[in-house]
């Protein structure tokens, strides 16, 4: 029993340590100054209809043949 006390402390004092050492540099590197604004990127995507959309043609053409015959049947 003493004998694995020796052998788990030592290791659980340098993962300590490490984690520590990881947080710190993660504190000071800038890693948690502005967690907002990628959180709120996808709100303000731009999703106005008919911009930047592919037509239907241009859809299936990237569809491999298979799917893109199935969504013709649904469409009809």
């Amino acid at each position: 029993m003493a004998s694995s006390l020796f052998l788990l402390l030592p290791i659980s004092l340098v993962f300590v340590i490490v984690i520590g050492v990881f947080f710190w540099w993660a504190i000071f590197s800038g890693q948690f100054d502005d967690t907002q604004s990628r959180g709120e990127s996808i709100l303000n995507d731009n999703d106005a209809p008919g911009e930047n959309l592919a037509t239907t043609e241009d859809r299936d053409a990237a569809k491999p043949a298979s799917l893109a015959e199935n969504g013709r049947q649904r469409e009809k």
